[in-house]
This record gives C-alpha cells, structure tokens and sequence, in this order.
C-alpha cells in the first residue's frame, strides 16, 4: 500500500512554524545575552563603587624607637584614661620649646634637590613655625605623641595650636603658601608618591579644618573634645580625627556616640563641599565610611552620609530599574508577530 504524499500546506505550515521558532531562538540568544552582560556590569561597577586611595599613608603612631630619640622622655604618670581631663586653660605656660612637626632628622629620601631644599627652609621659617599647625603635629611630630602621655602638658599644646600670635586667617593663608611652594619644588616628588611629600601637601591643606577640630570644646565639661578621645579608653574617638588626612576609621570601629564626634562629622561635611585642594578627595575618601559606622552606631541624626555615598545609591537603584526594564522589553518583543 503506498503512503500519499503530504499536503502543500501542511508542509508549507510546518516550514513556517519552524522559520517563527528559529527567529525567535535567534532574538533571544542576541538580547538575553546582552541584558545579562548589562547585569554583570552595573553589579561589578556597585560593588567597586568608592573612591580609589589616592596614597597609602605612614601610620606615624609607628614609628621605630630610634626615631623618638630627639625627644625628651616624659614624666612617668598613670595612663591617660586613668586621668582627669583638665578644663581649657585661660593663659597656660606653653611647653618650650612648643612640639614642632618633623622633629625627628628629615629623611634623606628625597626624589629631588629642590624638595629637600624646600623642608629644610619650611621648617625653620617662623610663618611656619609661629602657627604650630595641629594637623602636621599630630601626622608628624614625636614631641605631640609623647604630649599625650601626659593631659595637663596635652592640654597646654593644644591650647597653643589655637592661639597662635598670627591669626587663624594668616596662618590659613601661610599653610596655602606653603602647599603651593610645595607643589612646584616637589613636584617630581609629588609624581614619585614620595611620602613624605605627598602628607605634608595633603596636612597642610587640612591645615584649617583640623585647627578647627583640634580646638573644638566639649561644652558640658569644658575641656578640649581631643583631649576627651585621648582619655577615652575606646580609641574611636581619635580616630576620627585623621579623617582629613585621608586615614579611615578600622571597619571594626565602635562608635562612642559622644556630641564631640558629632560635632566633628558636622565639621568635616561642610569642609567636603567648601575646599578645591587635597582636603576635598581625602575627606571624600575618608568620610563615607566614617559616615556609616556613625549612623549605624548612633542614628541617622548622628552624621551626615556623604554626597557620593547617596550618590551611589540613586545610581544602584537606576541601573537596576533600566536593567529590569530591559529584560521586559526582551521578553515582550521575542512574542511579537514582528519577530515571528
């Protein structure tokens, strides 16, 4: 018995259906790729989104004891959190001589004769001298280390950082003279990342800010708030005076919730968005994190998320609401008659 050949139209029917099944396989194997390309990226980019480390700096808490040799070894007392924490003196005795940045030898490791030239010179001028800047004691001076071992000579100093015979607003102008001198006689060394070069430029343009920080007061005790985070016995507190300098709190951090901290985060907000130099980047490098462990610690009301930081999460949630759109549209046009 012979088989009757098939119909025209159903072969006809069946070739077209398997040309809509091809089409469609084709559609779907270009544009779900492309929509999970567009999904690993925006992931990838989130969670890489955070500002790069400009310069890894030297941990000067560190330093080898052969480099505090220059310093005179302070009267043994009984530790810092085991003190009382001195009120703000009104005209106290200033240590002589007053803590000096880079009161150990300067190093020799220097990328150029002009830099080395421009310490030596810095470092012995009286504008320089004369305004005893917080921000480069507390990054590079031995003598302001060994200060706190002690809170009533502490207090004394830092009572000396915020009264200085030249203004604040000279000494601002004297810091911006020098970091612009810095940048044109070390700019080789600037390049090298050499760094000393590299944290003297960025502690003088946090000159003014971290004056400002050093010199504020705690005013239901009225003493100096940094002398409060020297006493502390939880070191978070200090911490967050480094921010300026672009040194981040440890993730381990536990916040204190003291009004002091408080009133630092408020201090280095506004300095993030009022300054064009290094200040600018190392806060913004340094503050978002600060920023979250103190909101998590403390409350929303505690500090301010930095801009980038709110900035990151408006742009997280639009890559994922175009990359959501995305696969509708995917999904919606492989069922279209047009691509059948």
């Amino acid at each position: 018995m012979l088989t009757p050949p098939p119909s025209p139209g159903v072969q006809t029917d069946s070739i077209t259906a398997k040309q809509r099944t091809g089409r469609r396989i084709r559609w779907t194997v270009v544009l779900v790729p492309l929509a999970l390309i567009l999904i690993t990226s925006s992931t990838r980019y989130l969670t890489h989104f955070e500002i790069s480390s400009l310069h890894k700096r030297a941990d000067f808490a560190t330093l080898p004891s052969s480099a505090m040799s220059t310093v005179p070894t302070p009267t043994q007392t009984d530790p810092p959190t085991r003190q009382t924490v001195p009120a703000v003196p009104t005209s106290p005795t200033l240590p002589a001589p007053f803590p000096q940045p880079f009161d150990s030898s300067l190093s020799q490791n220097f990328s150029s004769l002009s830099c080395f030239n421009f310490f030596q010179n810095m470092t012995s001028a009286a504008p320089f001298r004369s305004c005893r800047a917080f921000s480069l004691l507390l990054q590079s001076s031995n003598s302001f280390v060994a200060a706190q071992s002690d809170l009533n000579r502490l207090n004394a100093v830092v009572w000396g950082t915020c009264n200085t015979e030249p203004t604040n607003d000279v000494c601002a102008a004297n810091m911006a003279w020098f970091s612009a001198k810095l940048a044109s006689a070390c700019a080789t060394d600037l390049k090298d990342r050499n760094s000393l070069a590299v944290d003297t430029q960025t502690a003088l343009d946090a000159f003014d800010v971290m004056r400002s920080a050093g010199c504020l007061i705690d005013p239901t005790t009225n003493s100096y708030c940094y002398l409060n985070a020297v006493h502390n016995s939880n070191p978070s507190d200090a911490f967050f005076y480094s921010l300026p300098l672009g040194i981040r709190v440890p993730n381990n951090t536990i916040a204190s919730c003291s009004p002091c901290t408080k009133s630092l985060m408020s201090l280095y907000y506004t300095a993030m968005g009022n300054s064009s130099t290094t200040l600018a980047s190392n806060l913004g490098e340094a503050y978002p994190d600060a920023a979250r462990i103190s909101v998590a610690e403390c409350g929303t009301a505690y500090a301010k998320l930095s801009s980038a930081h709110s900035g990151a999460e408006s742009l997280k949630l639009h890559l994922w609401t175009c990359t959501l759109v995305l696969i509708g549209v995917v999904s919606v046009m492989v069922s279209l008659p047009f691509f059948e």
